[in-house]
């Protein structure tokens, strides 16, 4: 249920609001500060153009080829251009002029590079979901052809297979088969209660970020078959999402009225079918019973291919509330299955790592005698790799300790090593590393004594990888090769944003740790004003996230421009902006994300409650001038600290929140909540019921949602808003805000703007208001 704070490039005049003294500066004017560079302004802070832009590079490995290829647009004339590492040699693969398609958004390279499948206006359905028109270009020939004849931007996704001249499609929740150029329908009933291959965002609890690349098909390693799910949708609760602009300047008479399929807490689930096909054959689909959970009670999580061709395949199947799983090992000829792992994890929850490698399967490894895969678990309280025999039996650990692994990037088949990403230095780190497949040969492919946070691009034939640097210093990519392990050119180095940032003066950066006196220490975030002096005592902002399993805290790089440099720079602000990860957040361990289960809102908003006193301490802090900011379960968490009554915080900002988990889709309230029927009580603590906090925050709150967010529904801040006014929370405390038709980001007809005007001179009034008097507000125009 991430919100994003990426802010958009839209810019409107300012508001006229006014106010007893300036307001903060929002125009195209600039400060200078006394060494001459400039501080950022709110015109600055959403122009978008400070962000960090990493190459992208699309790695290919057509049959018979050598490995080190990759293909990357030329910044100048906009072409595909084919790379190769080897002879530093390039040549252009797909010339953007010949094309004719030049408003293209995204492209899949065929893996004998001979076509490329490019996507073109595209149609926003769910969050972020989409559909769009697919066209295939032939590399030799220089055609262009579109998937499928008629089509109008309705195509659900499209991707190719693994050899030969093959795409799977969905439209109209409908699976295709094109081959050659000849389309093969494989499924006739989707429809808006029968949905093949692509659900609805809420199946993966609203976070379908994280699961973009996932559509719920994959393709067997000689791409003879393909798996498959299907998603029964009848007897779902409807919700009605309701349009009063039509995307459109002027309101139409009537609303439209979306009809959106959606399971909320306890209500009744989509039926998930597991499903196979012979490519070959594309008319004959098998439907395989899983027999592990009843339909009412099963999700399928995860499906991957444990065999050289298509022998095998393996499926995640989790109880509806995903802490009990049972992996089912399916034979693909005769469609007999088997439970070869299962896990009961009922102090917390499974995470959805979707991990699993498989690429030969892994044989001759000391200690198993059978085909094995790699996977990715908690069960030691820490996340690590592990070895799994596809027949099921002990695994083999290949990395240990008090820390955790993020991501496998690649498995080398050649030279017997897996490459990862793990936060062995620090939780708010990232490094890469390598381990050999006996999990006794560790090595490090970046300085580990100094801090980072990277990311790694390995080639198909694990010759060579991308390094990406992220932070905490201006970021930058190199291309470097495997054996030896040394650097061969830089990609990326931002050079044109590093001079950009020359000309401002940024608030200072640090990363440190709260040790709280019950035994655990809680990752803080730092950024002190540009023109920070000491003997001065700075008001504070809290922005917070805080949901189970994230991280807000990690190393990226900060010293940019954007909303919170803003914020500490405007002379007229200068706030202090603090972040803290609070416990059942991520990378620190299974217990300590685990707490939260059954009750969540209760020990994170004690944490914020308790860091913001600790904090307050400090002798460059105004302790009573303390503000808290968040979006979406950043909402949800200021909504439960205001709710605690502490007097810790003096301004709350609500945008987007969930209020009430039983409003929420049931993938996420389920997972870390369990069912309404069973933790009632907790359900009910876990809402935003007690208003006496939000009447008595000194300098009152602001709670801002969209109408038309299909994530987060609207339900939620309406009923909090009705239950505050019933209660008699009186206006000077409380300001409601809603964003006609804006969805969960909030950025429709000029939101985005008005968001963050609207949260600066909420904290310019709170800087200014009188601590023991009447709050500004209640006093204007008298």
């Amino acid at each position: 249920m991430k919100f994003s704070t990426a802010l958009f490039f839209c810019l409107l005049g300012l508001l006229s609001i006014s106010h007893a003294a300036p307001a903060p500066q929002g125009g195209s004017g600039s400060f200078t500060s006394r060494s001459t560079k400039r501080l950022p302004t709110l015109a600055d802070a959403l122009s978008g153009n400070f962000s960090y832009e990493p190459a992208s590079l699309r790695w290919i490995y057509a049959e018979g080829s050598e490995d080190g290829t990759y293909v990357a647009q030329d910044s100048s004339t906009l072409s595909l251009m084919r790379w190769d590492i080897r002879t530093n040699t390039s040549s252009i693969f797909v010339d953007i002029g010949e094309l004719k398609l030049p408003d293209y958004f995204n492209y899949s390279i065929q893996p004998s590079a001979k076509h490329v499948l490019f996507r073109t206006n595209f149609t926003t359905q769910y969050d972020h979901s989409y559909s769009a028109d697919y066209y295939v270009w032939n590399v030799e020939a220089k055609t262009l052809v579109p998937l499928v004849e008629g089509q109008n931007s309705d195509v659900q996704y499209a991707e190719w297979g693994p050899h030969g001249n093959v795409i799977v499609y969905v439209r109209g929740h409908d699976l295709f088969i094109w081959k050659d150029g000849v389309s093969t329908r494989v499924t006739n009933d989707g429809r808006e209660s029968i949905l093949t291959v692509f659900p609805f965002f809420f199946y993966f609890g609203g976070e379908s970020e994280m699961f973009s690349n996932w559509y719920t098909l994959c393709f067997s390693p000689d791409g003879e078959y393909l798996a498959y799910l299907r998603f029964n949708q009848t007897g779902v609760p409807t919700y009605n999402l309701p349009y009063y602009m039509g995307g459109e300047e002027v309101a139409p008479t009537y609303p439209e009225e979306h009809r959106i399929k959606y399971t909320k807490a306890g209500e009744k689930l989509p039926v998930v079918t597991f499903h196979l096909l012979e490519v070959k054959n594309p008319s004959v689909s098998r439907k395989i019973d899983l027999k592990t959970y009843t339909p009412d009670n099963m999700v399928i999580t995860e499906v991957a291919w444990v065999a050289e061709k298509h022998e095998r395949v393996i499926v995640r199947t989790q109880s509806r509330t995903q802490d009990t799983e049972k992996m089912v090992l399916v034979d693909v000829e005769s469609g007999n299955t088997k439970v070869v792992r299962e896990r009961n994890a009922t102090d917390g929850w499974l995470d959805e790592f979707r991990a699993i490698i498989c690429e030969l399967p892994f044989r001759d490894v000391p200690g198993l005698s059978t085909p094995s895969y790699l996977d990715i678990s908690d069960h030691s309280g820490w996340t690590h790799i592990y070895l799994y025999p596809v027949a099921g039996g002990e695994p083999i650990a290949l990395t240990s300790g008090n820390w955790e692994v993020t991501t496998i990037y690649s498995v080398d088949t050649k030279r017997r090593l897996v490459y990862y990403q793990s936060t062995e230095r620090d939780s708010t780190e990232r490094h890469i590393f390598s381990v050999s497949l006996e999990g006794k040969t560790k090595k490090s492919l970046v300085d580990i004594t100094k801090e980072g946070y990277y990311d790694a691009s390995f080639s198909p034939g694990g010759g060579y990888y991308i390094l990406s640097y992220l932070g905490p210093n201006l970021p930058w990519q190199e291309l470097r090769s495997i054996s030896p392990d040394t650097p061969i050119r830089v990609i990326n180095d931002n050079a044109p944003l590093k001079k950009k940032l020359s000309e401002y003066a940024l608030p200072k950066t640090s990363w440190s740790t709260l040790k709280h006196p019950d035994g655990y220490e809680l990752n803080l975030f730092e950024s002190l004003p540009p023109k920070f002096r000491k003997g001065v005592k700075y008001p504070v902002l809290f922005y917070i996230y805080g949901g189970p399993g994230s991280q807000e805290t990690g190393k990226t790089f900060r010293q940019t421009v954007d909303i919170y440099s803003y914020l500490g720079s405007d002379p007229e602000l200068e706030y202090i902006v603090i972040t803290v990860d609070n416990r059942g957040t991520g990378f620190k361990g299974r217990k300590f994300r685990s707490l939260v289960t059954g009750q969540l809102g209760k020990l994170e908003a004690q944490d914020q409650v308790w860091a913001a006193r600790e904090y307050a301490k400090r002798d460059y802090v105004d302790a009573k001038k303390i503000a808290i900011w968040g979006a979406s379960y950043g909402g949800y968490l200021t909504g439960k600290v205001l709710e605690l009554d502490s007097g810790a915080f003096s301004l709350g900002i609500m945008a987007a929140p969930v209020t009430d988990w039983r409003f929420y889709n049931f993938m996420y309230s389920e997972r870390y909540m369990k069912l309404p029927t069973t933790n009632s009580a907790g359900y009910n603590a876990s809402a935003i019921t007690k208003t006496a906090g939000f009447e008595n925050v000194a300098g009152g709150f602001i709670i801002q949602h969209g109408t038309g967010d299909d994530n987060v529904h609207f339900q939620n801040s309406a009923a909090f808003v009705d239950a505050l006014v019933n209660e008699g929370v009186s206006p000077e405390k409380m300001r409601v805000q809603w964003f006609t038709d804006s969805d969960h980001y909030l950025y429709f007809h000029g939101a985005t703007e008005f968001r963050h005007k609207q949260l600066a001179m909420a904290l310019y009034d709170e800087k200014r208001r009188i601590p023991e008097g009447a709050h500004q507000w209640s006093r204007r125009g008298n």
